[in-house]
């Protein structure tokens, strides 16, 4: 399972980079300083090199004829300036033209005479085994070669490797318990994300995430998430309170059908008491009949299934098409409907927009007295089209303006079992004008009257 962990896949990839990049910097660091201390050596070569060649090397056109007479063969005369000689590591070796040994130092290895290079002048710079030599060639192909043991300068490399080496390993350790400790602090959000969903879903809904760090990616996320379980959690209570209130109304019919149906077993009765007892049951399955079409309506919404047929459509007609639906109610309610249509074309459902203006008509027919004046207005704007329903009713309480839409509210809850009405139609409606792109508002002033507006954008809107 680690393979999978996000934290040891960074700390993978963060001890990987961190141990080539340690490993580079200190084996560039290594190179260079042996590289250093070799050109030291090859200085020091050079210099004892430059002081012996005159010594041994008769100038040109001159025989080579060693140490001057009576004069033991021990290099330089002044001994003083080559005390490297004498008990140092240095030794030297000088040769004739013809290879003869002429003079060397009683330290000094036995040692293969170098060739010249091409140029049969200059110097050769050579390393064998544990010795670093140097030598000088004259054009006469004689010269003088001075060499040093490098067995010190090994053993100096070698314990500066096991320090680089116990360096990089401290180092590397550190950066890894860093990486280690910045990266579960990165990561410490996930985990209290992964709790917080698990206590959700065990029924806390609500719990939060908490948010530390508001301005880091997973900050960011965790406040998303947290936005994400409010609508949650206010969906599930809405759910949860709509089936509670489905189940209420529905309740009520059903409970009047089956009063009426054993009231009518309990005795033989006329058929005018039949007649009257069916009549009650068909006016309950009615208004069963309406609440399960809209409990369906309502269904189809939130599941997504809910389609319009968009085609043109002028707003006169679907609004003349509602007029006459409702004249009838409003005939029967004592209300007078009013109108003023301008011709106006959408892009729209027209049988949906008449269920909201259907359902916008009656509310105000129902919800109000005898003698109330309905007017329905279609205006044509320059971005938008607006239709209107005005009344001059009773009106709206304040209180239940922000909840008109919510559904199976009811303003006036006294008067919703002799109106019919469930609580329903504001709803469907919000959602089939929102469908539209939209929107729809409310003003009421109690004892003054309504009016609902439902504004299409410019979007679907074209004037005819």
């Amino acid at each position: 399972m680690l393979h999978k962990s996000i934290r040891w896949r960074i700390e993978l990839w963060h001890g990987a980079l961190l141990s080539c990049l340690m490993t580079g910097m200190l084996a560039t660091f290594f190179m260079y300083e042996r590289s250093e201390r070799l050109r030291t050596i090859d200085d020091q070569l050079a210099s004892l090199t430059t002081a012996l060649l005159p010594r041994f090397v008769p100038p040109h056109g001159r025989d080579f004829d060693g140490p001057p007479p009576g004069e033991p063969d021990q290099g330089p005369r002044n001994t003083s300036d080559f005390s490297e000689f004498a008990k140092g590591p240095f030794y030297y070796i000088a040769w004739s033209p013809g290879h003869d040994i002429v003079a060397k130092s009683p330290t000094a290895p036995t040692v293969p005479v170098p060739e010249p290079g091409p140029g049969r002048a200059g110097s050769l710079v050579r390393t064998r085994g544990d010795l670093r030599e140097l030598a000088m060639f004259t054009p006469e192909d004689s010269g003088v070669l001075v060499g040093v043991s490098t067995a010190p300068l090994t053993a100096q490399l070698h314990r500066l490797a096991g320090g680089l080496v116990v360096v990089g390993l401290a180092l590397l350790a550190f950066g890894l318990a860093g990486g280690w400790f910045v990266a579960g602090h990165a990561l410490r959000p996930i985990g209290e994300i992964s709790a917080t969903a698990d206590q959700i879903a065990g029924g806390e809904r609500s719990k939060r995430i908490p948010i530390e760090e508001s301005g880091s990616e997973l900050g960011q996320l965790a406040a998303v998430l947290n936005r994400t379980f409010d609508k949650l959690d206010h969906a599930f209570e809405q759910q949860v309170r709509f089936t509670a209130d489905a189940s209420h109304e529905l309740r009520t019919p059903v409970s009047v059908i089956l009063t009426q149906v054993q009231l009518a077993l309990t005795r033989e009765r006329s058929g005018a008491e039949y007649r009257e007892t069916i009549a009650i049951c068909q006016r309950a399955a009615e208004r069963m009949r309406v609440l399960v079409n809209s409990l369906l309506e309502l269904a189809r919404i939130d599941s997504g299934e809910f389609h319009l047929n968009l085609e043109n459509c002028d707003l006169a007609t679907v609004a003349a098409a509602a007029l006459d639906m409702v004249a009838p109610l409003a005939v029967q309610k004592g209300a007078f409907l009013r109108s003023s249509i301008e011709s106006a074309t959408v892009r729209g459902d027209g049988v949906k927009l008449g269920h909201v203006l259907v359902n916008l008509l009656q509310n105000a027919v129902r919800h109000n007295s005898a003698g109330v004046e309905i007017c329905l207005t279609v205006q044509r704007g320059e971005d938008k089209g607006f239709l209107r329903v005005t009344d001059n009713g009773v009106g709206i309480p304040t209180e239940a303006l922000p909840h008109l839409f919510e559904r199976f509210y009811r303003a006036d809850k006294s008067r919703a079992s002799n109106t019919g009405g469930a609580g329903l139609g504001l709803a469907i409606s919000k959602a089939i004008v929102e469908a539209h792109g939209g929107s729809i508002s409310v003003e009421s002033t109690p004892g003054s009257g309504t009016v609902f507006l439902v504004a299409l954008p410019v979007g679907s809107f074209t004037s005819s």
